[in-house]
């Protein structure tokens, strides 16, 4: 039997391992006074994903169908990591400090979501059960669920017991190969989506407004694109234009706007044959409802390598 009180569920998302940071946010976690009682690879699908939003939806206010979607764009990323951890009571309070909740401009500098690159409340690197009950409902969404793996899951009485090789080593299978994490934040990742756009319309721009912004460009000289600048070019485009490309070429995708259609974009782009890479996708969908980092504590320390010392 779990003691819940002793007893939490910490989930390592995709995003830890395509920034090629998950086994360093595994050894914190388990620097952090705690041992490891299982660990195991997940793949949520359709059904998990319909589960984790039914159980949200049945203890929060208001859950918007908003982030059901961008519950899907973090877990389609790519696989994550879910540990069974056991420690002294309070635990849940411990982690919910050390990984950084609620909003992260607010988080301290030293959570773990702050320290390794977090872009939003979405993709925040990790989750981690909140109290006793939520630990065991998320054990059972992610341990007890057969559906949920390609094998089944018996969580020991004893960790000696344990059949993997362990959350480390499982993070190591799971990491970006040193030096090929993604280290693009929120305006990085909006920046490229930009510059790719004027790129592929600069040919339908009229001559006299093309000549003004080729010069404004070169002296930008790979800086990031002026908001100025790109809404300029956005109105030299009216007429000829799709107007989804031109309000996908000034949108904050950010909460201070109306959201775009995200999904009817990326197949207009498609068309245009532009590709958005999956990264980028999450990034620009989750951050139109959950608001991003952008400041200088945006600008997490990605290592180049995966050493782990």
């Amino acid at each position: 039997m779990v003691d819940w009180s002793r007893s939490i569920v910490v989930v390592v998302s995709p995003d830890s391992f395509i920034r090629g940071v998950g086994r360093r946010i595994v050894d914190e976690i388990l620097g952090a006074d705690c041992e490891e009682i299982a660990s195991r690879v997940i793949q949520p699908g359709s059904l998990l994903l319909d589960t984790i939003y039914d159980d949200l939806a049945r203890n929060r206010i208001h859950f918007g169908t908003y982030r059901y979607r961008a519950i899907d764009a973090l877990y389609g990323l790519g696989p994550s990591l879910a540990l069974l951890l056991r420690g002294s009571p309070g635990i849940h309070q411990r982690f919910t400090e050390l990984k950084g909740s609620g909003a992260l401009e607010r988080a301290s500098p030293s959570s773990l979501r702050l320290r390794f690159g977090a872009v939003n409340t979405i993709l925040g690197l990790m989750h981690a059960s909140d109290s006793p009950e939520e630990a065991e409902l998320d054990w059972q969404t992610f341990f007890a669920r057969d559906w949920n793996n390609l094998g089944h899951s018996d969580v020991p009485d004893d960790p000696a017991q344990l059949a993997n090789p362990g959350a480390r080593v499982l993070a190591d299978l799971l990491d970006s190969p040193p030096g090929t994490g993604e280290s693009r934040g929120f305006l990085q990742v909006r920046d490229q989506l930009r510059r790719t756009l004027i790129a592929h319309l600069w040919e339908l721009l009229p001559a006299s407004e093309a000549l003004p912004a080729a010069k404004n460009l070169a002296e930008i000289n790979g800086a990031m694109l002026d908001d100025d600048l790109v809404t300029q070019i956005a109105k030299s485009l009216d007429g000829t234009a799709d107007l989804l490309l031109r309000r996908a070429l000034t949108a904050s995708f950010t909460p201070e706007e109306p959201p775009l259609d995200v999904g009817r974009l990326w197949r207009v782009l498609e068309g245009h044959g532009i590709h958005v890479d999956p990264w980028s996708r999450a990034v620009l969908t989750t951050s139109q409802h959950f608001p991003p980092l952008t400041g200088p504590q945006a600008e997490p320390s990605i290592p180049s390598g995966n050493a782990h010392g």
